[in-house]
């Protein structure tokens, strides 16, 4: 009884390695997904640059492709590549357009065992990338009106680069704080802020909002008085009123009343093209007010006529010195003497 319980024993151990040996080698052995590694951003011609990395497809046909976008939410994706089916990680890149600094950017691989997704990164120029901005080195508006700033971004990457203006008013001792909306450089690099009408002057600058952004130099707008300037002929002989408004209300501020005088050949001049110059003739300053603007006044004597205006050089360190118009006045009328 022992021996046939042994040799039964045997029989069934036989039977189960005849089994196994009619099973392919590997057969229900699943796939795996492939590995991924998202790269660098590599070379960069406007909005256009090279997203790479690394895929291993793990030994079965594999196909790739990069999201990209201003956030993680990746609203654009590349075209589709091609890995392969081998078993070693190899070197992938596809273009996407447009990248700009700051998109964020990943590698996705897809095969039979299911899509893996790379890490998130973000794009940054390079540290040895020239990025210059091209700015005024100041501007002057007239009080009330529209400010709008210009300038160029110049290096590259400077196409479709997203920039932010930042501002500290008058006296110029607070931190810049961002102002207004984010801006998009055009495929030349230019760039327009609309900033809005501003009460005081203002130091501004403009940087790129990029993980390492880069700013412009500061440079001011200088916001001047709105003056208008208006002469009255007296009634007494050679004298006229000069008089106008200053907007906003300015009482105290210092008035100076320039005339033109031509300049003389031969005499030396910083700008060699000046033909003429305004000399300080009379001052005054600003006395009644409204509400919303004042008023200047003087009496003069004109002995010759000629070209005058007016400026304002107000109290308010906030605001700077406001021109008018320039007015012809006429000097005393000559006498015709009388026929014998």
């Amino acid at each position: 009884m022992r021996r046939a319980a042994r040799g039964g024993g045997a029989t069934a151990a036989l039977v189960v390695l005849a089994a196994c040996a009619l099973i392919p080698v590997g057969a229900g052995a699943a796939t795996r997904m492939p590995d991924v590694l998202t790269g660098r951003v590599g070379k960069v011609h406007g909005v256009t640059a090279l997203l790479t990395g690394t895929v291993n497809p793990e030994g079965a046909p594999t196909t790739y492709y990069f999201q990209f976008g201003p956030t993680a939410a990746y609203t654009s994706r590349t075209a589709t590549g091609n890995a392969g089916s081998g078993i070693k990680p190899v070197k992938v890149g596809l273009s996407a357009t447009p990248m700009l600094p700051g998109y964020h950017y990943r590698l996705v691989a897809t095969n039979a065992g299911g899509t893996r997704l790379g890490k998130d990164r973000v794009f940054v120029l390079p540290k040895k990338t020239k990025l210059k901005f091209e700015v005024p080195k100041g501007a002057a508006t007239v009080w009330g009106h529209v400010v709008v700033i210009s300038g160029r971004l110049v290096g590259a990457g400077a196409p479709f680069h997203r920039l932010a203006l930042e501002a500290s008013p008058y006296p110029y001792k607070e931190a810049f704080e961002e102002i207004g909306s984010p801006t998009v450089t055009s495929v030349a690099g230019r760039f327009t802020f609309r900033v809005g009408v501003l009460r005081t002057s203002t130091q501004f600058r403009v940087m790129t909002l990029d993980a390492l952004p880069k700013f412009s130099h500061p440079f001011k707008v200088l916001i001047t008085p709105r003056v208008t300037f208006s002469v009255h002929t007296s009634s007494k002989f050679g004298f006229v009123r000069l008089f106008g408004q200053v907007t906003p209300v300015e009482v105290g501020a210092r008035v100076m009343f320039q005339v033109e005088r031509q300049v003389r050949p031969g005499v030396k001049e910083k700008n060699e093209n000046r033909t003429a110059k305004f000399q300080n003739t009379a001052t005054t300053v600003v006395k009644r007010a409204t509400k919303k603007f004042s008023y200047y006044s003087l009496i003069v004597g004109v002995k010759q006529g000629g070209r005058y205006r007016a400026i304002v050089v107000p109290r308010s360190g906030g605001l700077g010195a406001g021109v008018s118009r320039t007015l012809v006045v006429h000097g005393p009328a000559r006498k015709h003497r009388k026929k014998a």
